[in-house]
């Protein structure tokens, strides 16, 4: 047992002060009382306190003794003096840290006993490091390699509905290979073994082929439209041997010219070379109707089929015609130009199907004159002449398209 050094005393190991003489004991705690503090700035001052001590009693009975004051545990290490801001602010300022994870408990199957299962710690975000000044940034675009050709402006880009650079290229395409293969089973079933049913399988073949053919636009409706006008021209001359149509001609010619003008008044609004082509058009569909007899075919109807189905669609023709002036319209509409365009075509081949089922059939009961090698050279020629009519429009618009290129160097050397 350890004594007083100034009595000789006998004191405990947890003895601050002698019991007998008053004086400290060497290695004592310090007695600090349990008071309230008030700062100035709002923030009450808790002074440190001491776990596990006895309160040191407020009227000491003798004052050469002192209470001894048991300490259990260090002291917490005292605050920082006051420097007149608020712990808030500081607390503010401080970097703000995250709470602890709480890690759930989970009880086993058996009932005995928990686990505790620990998870990962929680991934930090990496601090943010500090954006440079404005002259210290690197404000240079990235080196972005720029493709070779005049800049695209945006009034290109607006003017692309009005002018299309490739316009009806997967219409024509789709249309070719369906009409072509429809073609080419009516010209096997109603042909037989002959030369001309070869002749016109092949060319319907060769226009199928060419729709498939990787190919520029260009090359592709330069040649549907000489393939569709060569198909066109064998029907024809079948057509004129057999003379089943009077003036089948100028109607074939007719039907291509004004079809494609339409289509290309409806690809492009502005272009002055549509409305000339369409008036061509109309001015050659107009010469068929009076030629053909047109205007006089409902004054000679009678009652069977065989005469006033043709004399329809004699009329239907003129009307499309007349229709077919709305080109003229204002650019802000098509004018319905497609919509004409699709409908003469479609009509073409109604009126020559119904004189060749006239001939097969005729009113009055006589031999056939048609044979089945000539109705296989008109289907194939039919088809020959939709692909050769949608054909024509591209090849209108090739044209347009190289005369407004050449037309804006001398515009802008002039300038």
């Amino acid at each position: 047992m350890p004594k007083c050094k100034s009595c000789n005393g006998s004191v405990l190991r947890t003895d601050a002060f002698c019991g007998v003489c008053g004086e400290p004991v060497p290695g004592g705690k310090p007695v600090v009382p349990i008071a309230r503090e008030s700062k100035p700035g709002g923030v009450q001052h808790m002074p440190d306190r001491m776990s596990g001590g006895f309160p040191a009693p407020t009227a000491p009975t003798s004052p050469a003794r002192a209470v001894a004051v048991v300490a259990l545990s260090d002291p917490e290490p005292a605050e920082p003096p006051d420097t007149g801001l608020s712990r808030t602010t500081i607390r503010e300022r401080e970097p703000k840290s995250e709470p602890a994870p709480v890690l759930p408990l989970h009880r086993k199957k058996d009932g005995t006993a928990s686990e505790r299962k620990e998870d990962p710690a929680p991934v930090r975000p990496e601090p943010e490091t500090p954006r440079a000044s404005a002259p210290d940034r690197d404000t240079s675009l990235p080196n972005v390699p720029i493709p070779p050709g005049p800049p695209i402006l945006a009034s290109d880009l607006l003017r692309e509905p009005m002018r299309p650079s490739s316009p009806g290229d997967k219409a024509l395409r789709r249309a070719t290979v369906a009409l072509s293969a429809v073609g080419a089973l009516g010209v096997l079933l109603t042909g037989g073994i002959h030369p001309l049913t070869f002749v016109s399988l092949a060319l319907l073949v060769t226009m199928a082929t060419l729709a498939l053919t990787p190919m520029s636009y260009r090359s592709r409706a330069v040649a549907l439209l000489l393939m569709g006008c060569g198909a066109t021209g064998v029907a024809l001359w079948q057509q004129a041997l057999q003379d089943i149509a009077r003036g089948g001609i100028i109607l074939a010619g007719a039907t291509i010219l004004l079809s494609g003008s339409l289509l290309f008044r409806a690809y492009y609004r502005g272009a002055r070379l549509a409305r000339v082509s369409v008036t061509l058009g109309v001015l050659a569909l107009g010469a068929w109707f009076f030629v053909s007899g047109g205007h006089e075919s409902l004054v000679m109807l009678e009652g069977d089929w065989q005469s006033w189905a043709p004399a329809s669609t004699h009329m239907v023709f003129g009307l499309l015609a007349l229709l077919s002036l709305m080109a003229f319209m204002d650019n802000s509409t098509r004018g319905g130009s497609h919509v004409w365009a699709v409908a003469l075509l479609v009509l073409y081949a109604v009126h020559i199907g119904v004189l060749v089922a006239s001939e097969v059939w005729p009113a009055q009961a006589s031999h056939v004159r048609i044979e089945g090698q000539t109705i296989a050279t008109i289907v194939a020629g039919v088809v020959g002449a939709i692909i050769a009519g949608m054909a024509l429009a591209q090849v209108l618009v090739v044209v347009y398209q190289a005369t407004s290129n050449r037309i804006k160097p001398r515009v802008s050397v002039a300038s």
